[in-house]
């Protein structure tokens, strides 16, 4: 069954605005403790930092006292890393609880129609919560231990001895005539010199990363067998599957090559404290090495991510921790469809933040508006107050602006958690359709 891709897309948003009253009334007390959590947890850094507790007393803002943390924050992790990791772990523990609280009975709601539970106060933790939390940690971990950490390990020895190799020092004897005149250079001018280069800059990157691009290849011409591809019948023909698959893995490559290769290069240089004056050649195979091994990690985490995306939402509806029907959502060209509909989603999501919301709306239409207001009241209390205005006046507005926004982000946060809801209800929906065809 082929996902369609406006239908699930237009779903999702539809729940994240159709339900809202629901959404806000399960989710408004989590939420507004993930405010209060990450609030502690920023001046929680600044205390370790500065080592005393610090208090709006210290940062009268919150912007002020996450800007302070952003800037001192590797300070912290250098001094004092015991502290600020276990600050760390509790946030993200506590995070997921909460997050978990209200969005699993959201997916239950989104797929099953299963309506959450009355009462405006709720903070419920459970089986369907621990499976949420679970679903997800089991894919970080899958992806972890199986694809990041061979491809980290392999590229961090494969950089490190061609980095050796290349950075050696020797002597070179630049006059054949004067056995006087010496030269110190290092390995990479000398390789280049005898037209060597390519081993170290191309042809050892390649090697270290070739396994991984026969594992992504492979993964690719098996995804796309017939029996993942129900509209292409019974045609079987494996050479032209694996020559177009083969041809569609090197042109993702190859683009990640042409859009990644610069930045990787100019963090190679940062990471090795290399000055302006350091020769670019000293850095094409380390750089080369790394940047192959990225670009293949990259597409293979992207490609299992996809595969496994449904599967908080199966598991909260299904209440088991198989996966299901999970790889079926996404075999053969759903894979494509629903890269396209997390990137539809997503588009969406982001538009609306930047343009609608934070550009339009809190930055043109309601300022004009408060400042309307402000102008209003400020006359008014002039006429009765001997042409001076009542100094309760603008901390009141500068509370009730403050107040606006934090309003209008806490239920933007309830539309986009109803949106993520919905996508994974419709997902599960999806898989369960799949078992029914089989």
């Amino acid at each position: 069954m082929a996902l369609r891709i406006l239908s699930v897309a237009g779903e999702a948003l539809n729940f994240g605005s159709r339900r809202m009253e629901t959404i806000a009334r399960v989710a408004w007390l989590p939420i507004v403790l993930l405010l209060i959590v990450n609030m502690a947890t920023v001046f929680a850094f600044l205390s370790i930092v500065a080592g005393r507790i610090i208090t709006f007393s210290d940062v009268p803002s919150l912007l002020g006292a996450q800007q302070l943390a952003a800037l001192h924050v590797a300070q912290g992790w250098q001094n004092h890393p015991n502290a600020m990791l276990a600050i760390t772990a509790g946030n993200l523990i506590v995070q997921a609880i909460l997050i978990a609280s209200f969005m699993a009975p959201l997916i239950r709601y989104a797929g099953l129609g299963e309506k959450p539970r009355p009462g405006v106060v709720r903070l419920a933790f459970g089986s369907d919560q621990l499976r949420y939390i679970f679903s997800g940690i089991f894919s970080f971990l899958f992806i972890a231990i199986l694809i990041l950490a061979p491809i980290a390990t392999a590229t961090y020895y494969v950089v490190k001895y061609i980095f050796e190799a290349l950075s050696e020092t020797m002597a070179s004897f630049p006059d054949p005539n004067s056995l006087h005149t010496i030269e110190l250079i290092n390995s990479a001018e000398a390789i280049a010199a005898h037209g060597l280069a390519w081993i170290y800059n191309l042809a050892l990157p390649l090697a270290a990363v070739a396994p991984f691009v026969v594992v992504l290849w492979l993964l690719v011409f098996f995804h796309f067998h017939p029996r993942n591809r129900p509209a292409s019948g019974d045609s079987r023909n494996p050479v032209l599957r694996g020559v177009l698959t083969l041809f569609l893995t090197a042109t993702v490559l190859g683009l990640g090559y042409w859009f990644l290769r610069q930045g990787i290069i100019d963090s190679f240089k940062t990471v090795a404290g290399a000055g302006a004056n350091v020769k670019d050649q000293l850095f094409t195979g380390p750089v080369n090495a790394a940047l192959f091994m990225g670009i293949v990690s990259y597409v293979l985490v992207s490609y299992f991510n996809l595969r496994l995306y449904p599967y908080p939402g199966v598991a909260v509806c299904r209440r088991s921790m198989a996966l299901g029907n999970t790889l079926s959502v996404s075999r053969g060209w759903n894979i494509i469809r629903l890269q396209v509909i997390l990137i539809v989603v997503g588009l969406f999501l982001f538009l609306m933040q930047t343009y609608v919301i934070n550009l339009a709306l809190l930055g043109v239409i309601l300022p004009t508006i408060v400042q309307y207001l402000y102008s209003a009241t400020a006359v008014s209390t002039k006429l009765v107050n001997s042409g001076v205005t009542a100094e309760w006046v603008l901390p009141l507005f500068i509370w009730i602006w403050s107040g606006v926004k934090i309003l209008i982000n806490i239920f933007w946060a309830f539309f986009s958690y109803g949106v993520a809801a919905g996508l994974y209800g419709r997902l599960y929906r999806d898989s369960e359709q799949v078992e029914a065809a089989s």
